[in-house]
């Protein structure tokens, strides 16, 4: 990004996706008020936004007086050279088309339901069998009982079905019998009964269609984006560049579709019917089920959604720019996506949220970081709701600041609100349009978030360290709570202590690194396709960023291809620290020999490290060692204390980051062809005196990201070395400030 371009950045015109608001279409629209509306924007520097249908709108959804607002959207848009996003649904989650979806039974969520019965000895138990995969019409077999299971309570062997089905030798020309179950032992039992349901229409059936089955997504796109592209053809991928798909998520615990067994059957080669018990059973011989069923889970949320609605959108000249729900945690990527990074394969610009004005959680991280392993730019969090009209600008730019210190490139405001009559008002506010007390100082914040997004978008995130994401491990210890679905604020408990402590390990972990400026970017096995290794380093083919060292912790479960490639960056001498466990399961049957020969080899080479515990200190002590950092914060405050660590043993739906507060000064390295931008920001309460210790080719110079203002720092070079500087600066308080340095020119 050139310097006029820095001090002036509302007279670029690329820079105008840097904040694209969510504007709230709540009530009887007018055509000289949509006007009004966007001339506002326009002054204030937002030249693009999102048109959302959102309650208290009064009219018909995708009608013909719909589309004459959005013409009139286009045309001033056109008119202006300024750029819109659709916005794809009624409310949220998208899949539904406001209901035109989910009225045909087959496109709702489906889901298993697991029941459990516990029979004492001389108990007579009855219930009657029931298929769980639809057979071919004719086929001349006897009835096959799918959906019971009988195991010794003590021993917990599962016991053969037969005994249980009463034979019929009544002479009748159909076997009645083959509907009776009844077990009656002498010793206590445990009956499973796993049934396959619908979710229903009405209320909480509206809101759930199967994302796992692409006819429903075809069935989206036919009633929601079709018409748009019929209507304004000309304008998709000049005036219209995105869409926006909101807050998608598997609704039940264990979610289902048609022909699941099918492709089960194909990708695993046996029948998950067999197999249901172990869903909801401990141990790690069922949790090897449960991996296999999480992952194809995972893949076909990917592939029949979010891959389907990417191809159009990108046939159709736009991005497809989705985010999900449940960022926070591993169990909420679980809980709603099956492996929330792996979905950002299947994005053109990827999407987060983050609600509440509290500041600190691993959302953003996660989302930024499948980002980057995925190779996609543009990263886009939706954000405010639940801030509450009390939200203040300094408030404002401060969670701004840290949001694209996570990697976040366009703030979606959350949002404009058409109108605030009557319980409008209340609709997780505030409104960031001209009905809140900030708006005055609107173009000043736009004005930031586009100099931001100049240099974040034109720059690589550049992090030496990868940190596995030991999501196999969580699905094979994970207990699906049945009992609740998506509505619940504080959601599901985590039934296994296992799972539980995984989760909250990895929190303390990268929480602690964070806090510590060490930056890392979390490596999800879905990627590992992404990776090469070249000269001791693992290389990103998509973006062709290089990683030093590499981080694998609480893995007990592994795919044969990720424990390939990190024995190759061992052989070529990358540093691997092993934590807690080592990897001795593979992902697939009959390849856990391989897994264990591998990290067997690894353990052997002396770039390789083992610890026998998940120790934040440790391992960033192995981390200062074995991989170094080029800038130190040397005198002032040099860490960012977080208030909230991890998540308690429960999955949180994550609607408000309340109770969440960092404090203290961060650093996040970006690199350009030519120049290295250090991004400091500081969350004290009091401008901070720092001095930093930097590697540079010229005299660093300070880009004060809300004012525009580029300064020449105090420094000096360190005595005894040839490109490094110590640099004092002064940091205000609430956003921050690029330190840039160059690499062999001119910054």
């Amino acid at each position: 990004m050139e310097k006029r371009q820095f001090q002036y950045p509302e007279t670029e015109k690329r820079l105008g996706e840097a904040q694209v608001p969510l504007w709230f279409w709540n009530d009887r629209l007018d055509h000289k008020e949509l006007i009004r509306q966007m001339e506002q924007m326009t002054e204030k520097g937002v030249t693009c936004n999102a048109p959302h249908a959102r309650t208290g709108f009064e009219g018909d959804y995708l009608d013909s007086e719909w589309m004459d607002h959005i013409k009139t959207v286009v045309e001033y848009k056109t008119k202006h050279q300024e750029t819109m996003w659709l916005y794809d649904e009624f409310n949220w989650p998208a899949g539904i088309a406001n209901g035109e979806v989910t009225k045909n039974e087959n496109f709702r969520e489906k889901y298993l339901m697991i029941q459990r019965f516990d029979i004492p000895a001389h108990t007579r138990f009855r219930c009657q069998p029931e298929r769980i995969r639809e057979r071919r019409q004719g086929e001349k077999t006897n009835f096959v009982i799918e959906n019971l299971f009988v195991y010794d309570a003590q021993t917990m062997e599962k016991l053969d079905l037969a005994q249980f089905r009463p034979e019929d030798h009544s002479g009748q020309l159909c076997n009645i019998s083959e509907l009776d179950f009844e077990v009656n032992r002498e010793r206590d039992s445990i009956v499973f009964a796993a049934k396959v349901l619908t979710e229903r229409y009405n209320r909480d059936g509206f809101y759930d269609p199967d994302y796992l089955n692409p006819k429903a997504t075809e069935k989206f796109i036919e009633t929601t984006y079709e018409p748009y592209y019929r209507e304004f053809p000309k304008a998709f991928g000049t005036v219209i560049t995105a869409s926006f798909d909101d807050e998608t998520r598997l609704c039940h615990a264990l979610p289902w579709t048609d022909n699941l067994p099918e492709l089960f059957e194909k990708r695993y080669g046996y029948c998950i019917e067999e197999h249901l018990p172990e869903l909801i059973l401990p141990g790690k011989e069922a949790g090897r089920v449960r991996c296999d069923y999480f992952n194809l889970i995972a893949d076909l949320y990917r592939d029949n959604f979010h891959g389907v609605i990417r191809r159009w959108c990108e046939e159709h000249k736009i991005d497809y720019c989705p985010h999900l729900l449940g960022e926070e945690t591993m169990a909420g990527h679980v809980r709603y996506s099956g492996d929330f990074m792996r979905q950002i394969r299947e994005t053109t610009r990827p999407g987060v949220d983050h609600l509440g004005k509290g500041i600190g959680s691993l959302n953003i991280r996660f989302a930024s970081s499948a980002a980057e392993l995925y190779g996609k730019k543009g990263l886009v969090c939706e954000v405010f709701a639940a801030s509450g009209w009390e939200l203040t600008f300094e408030e404002y730019i401060r969670m701004i600041s840290w949001l694209y210190a996570q990697g976040v490139e366009t703030v979606t405001n959350h949002g404009f609100f058409y109108s605030i009559r009557d319980f409008r008002k209340d609709d997780w506010p505030p409104s960031q349009f001209f009905q809140w007390k900030g708006w005055e100082k609107m173009e000043q914040a736009n004005a930031m978030c586009r100099r931001l997004y100049g240099i974040t978008h034109e720059s690589m995130r550049k992090t030496d360290v990868l940190i596995y994401h030991p999501i196999e491990t969580f699905w094979m210890h994970y207990i699906p709570d049945q009992q609740f679905t998506h509505g619940f604020h504080l959601g599901p408990i985590i039934k296994s202590e296992r799972a539980a402590e995984i989760d909250r390990k990895e929190q303390i972990l990268l929480n602690s690194l964070q806090e510590k400026n060490r930056d890392f970017t979390v490596f999800d096995a879905d990627a590992t396709d992404q990776f090469e290794v070249k000269d001791g380093r693992l290389v990103n083919k998509n973006t062709r960023q290089t990683y030093r060292a590499f981080i694998l912790a609480m893995c007990e479960i592994i795919p044969e291809e990720t424990a390939e490639l990190l024995a190759e960056f061992a052989l070529q001498g990358g540093k691997l620290l092993i934590m807690e466990t080592v990897p001795e399961l593979a992902t697939g049957l009959g390849r856990d020999e391989k897994v264990k020969e591998l990290f067997a080899g690894m353990r052997k080479q002396e770039s390789v490290s083992f610890m026998p515990s998940a120790d934040a200190k440790m391992a960033s002590d192995w981390l200062e060692k074995h991989c170094p950092q080029n800038i130190y914060i040397t005198a002032g405050e040099n860490k960012c204390r977080k208030t909230f660590l991890h998540y308690p043993e429960w999955v949180i739906d994550p609607y408000i980051h309340t109770g969440e507060d960092v404090t203290g000064i961060t650093w996040t390295q970006f690199e350009q062809e030519h120049t290295v931008a250090y991004y400091f920001v500081n969350y004290t309460n009091e401008v901070q005196e720092i001095t930093v210790e930097v590697e540079s080719s010229l005299p660093p110079e300070i880009w004060d990201t809300l004012t525009g203002e580029i300064t020449e720092v105090q420094s000096e070079k360190v005595q005894g070395t040839e490109n490094i500087y110590r640099v004092k600066m002064s940091l205000n308080q609430n956003y921050g400030i690029f330190l840039m340095t160059g690499k062999n020119k001119e910054i």
